[in-house]
């Protein structure tokens, strides 16, 4: 395939692309949102549920809700390569009866091209031609599962040049692909997952992923650890912080420009959770004393700190992700929502499979050595309801981890933290609707200074919300046509 440079005129119109409104991102944006509220109020409800069974595993539960994240690419890449082999078959055999009714006729299957001014039309375009009789179902479906290894490794190649090799070029994907390993195009997918696994950009994407998923399951442990120690309130407001420290590290560490109304936003919304939280009174400073005249949480001040800790990793958390595993800020208005969700995911399904190894082992060393006795499934007439609950409660948390990724990848750890607080005011508003439970004075307050500075900083983060590209050009720049021939070649 030609590599060609760009002209002038190709130069302007790519310019004027990327700065154009991209409804396909706005829409990716808020259906994500939209999802990630949805989500986190199914799975704090039923996670609520679960416990006021008497379900006493916090770390278990840790377990199996961000262990369940390994399950997501692979179930995606499955279930798009199924529909790709359906109706692409469909498509094919249509085209192919078109193709002269004699015996040895042939499809042909063209590489892709670009649109969008990444790359000049090529005066000739490579043309493979395969026997209509070769084509078979299985081997079709293969290809897509192939192809969806592919995709995922083209986008870790833009990260890896970027972040290694200080690549910031907008220009001739195609040459930033074709210089570094190639994976097997075969229908073997067992061939593409040993040449995957072992290429630089997969191995950096890794590594960054177990660095990132040790620092978020030790601000999850926080979490536990402090609820035991402090007050709900005092956790849910200082655990909030983390959208302050995100702004905190995304200057210096992605470097992001200072603003005022970005910051006044943040400040705004936090204020709003912290009245929200200590509007009740059972949870805040009112009671402080329990039955036997005692302080309940002796040990609140320390427990306010692991919490504080906890909220600085977090937002940590959130900017390395971005940082390392996200695509970078000079082709994230380039690469298309979907492709740039495809890989959140896989990223998600890595991080998903470290914490099972993380956290199992910690529960087969607490086991072997007695220092606890996790409970699994004795709880008498309420095992099965409870698990039923917890079932329900890793979907909703699957779905939105997945969704809160999805939308860090494509604005950034600020907005998607202060996106996040707004569940505060959904849950409140569905615990009323189907509990009964009463909104006071100041919660409603505070879930308007919430929704006031979320919608503040969304003015503030348009730009970033908004710019991008329609076209998928890495698959346009791709340097693998992937022909649905049977005798392994390409």
């Amino acid at each position: 395939m030609a590599v060609t440079n760009l002209s002038e005129q190709n130069e302007r119109h790519f310019e004027a692309s990327i700065h154009s409104i991209s409804k396909t991102k706005i829409i990716f944006i808020v259906a994500l949102f939209i999802l990630s509220l949805s989500s986190f109020v199914l799975q704090t409800e039923f996670t609520s549920q679960a416990y006021k069974l008497r379900f006493s595993e916090p770390i278990l539960l840790l377990t199996v809700t961000h262990g369940s994240w390994w399950i997501l690419w692979p179930i995606q890449a499955i279930f798009v390569s199924l529909a790709r082999t359906f109706y692409g078959r469909a498509g094919y055999k249509k085209k192919s009866a078109k193709v002269a009714n004699v015996p040895g006729a042939t499809a042909q299957y063209q590489r892709l091209s670009s649109n969008s001014g990444l790359l000049e039309e090529a005066p000739e375009v490579e043309v493979q031609t395969i026997p209509l009789q070769k084509v078979g179902t299985w081997s079709y479906f293969k290809k897509c599962i192939v192809k969806q290894f592919h995709n995922v490794y083209h986008t870790a190649i833009l990260i890896y040049e970027a972040n290694v090799h200080d690549n910031t070029s907008t220009t001739s994907l195609n040459q930033v692909i074709e210089r570094n390993v190639h994976i097997s195009g075969s229908a073997s997918i067992s061939a593409c997952i040993y040449d995957f696994v072992r290429t630089p950009a997969i191995r950096y994407i890794a590594q960054r992923a177990l660095l990132i998923t040790v620092v978020l399951t030790v601000a999850g442990f926080t979490w536990y650890g402090a609820m035991s120690m402090t007050y709900a309130a005092d956790v849910t407001a200082i655990y909030n912080c983390s959208a302050f420290t995100a702004y905190a590290f995304a200057i210096p560490i992605l470097r992001e420009k200072f603003s005022w109304l970005k910051i006044s936003s943040v400040a705004i919304a936090l204020a709003g959770v912290f009245v929200v939280a200590y509007s009740s009174s059972e949870d805040g400073q009112v009671e402080k004393k329990d039955d036997a005249g005692k302080d309940p949480y002796p040990y609140r001040f320390w427990g306010n700190v692991i919490i504080f800790f906890g909220a600085i990793l977090y937002g940590l958390y959130e900017v390395l992700y971005k940082k390392f595993l996200c695509v970078p800020e000079h082709l994230a208005k380039i690469i298309t929502p979907r492709r740039q969700s495809t890989f959140s995911n896989f990223v998600m399904s890595l991080m998903g499979a470290f914490t099972l190894l993380i956290l199992i082992t910690l529960i087969i060393v607490l086991e072997v050595f007695h220092i606890h006795k996790f409970n699994f499934f004795d709880y008498g007439e309420n095992t099965h309801r409870i698990w039923t609950y917890i079932a329900v409660s890793i979907f909703g948390n699957l779905m939105f981890s997945a969704s809160f990724l999805s939308l860090m990848a494509l604005t950034g750890p600020v907005l998607s933290s202060v996106s996040a607080l707004t569940t505060i005011f959904v849950v409140g508003v569905v615990e009323w609707l189907i509990y009964g439970n009463a909104l006071d004075f100041q919660q409603i307050v505070g879930d308007f200074l919430v929704i006031v500075g979320f919608v503040a900083l969304t003015i503030a983060s348009w730009k970033e919300i908004s710019e991008g590209n329609e076209d998928d050009d890495v698959e346009a720049v791709s340097t693998y046509s992937l022909p649905m021939s049977t005798d392994g070649t390409r």
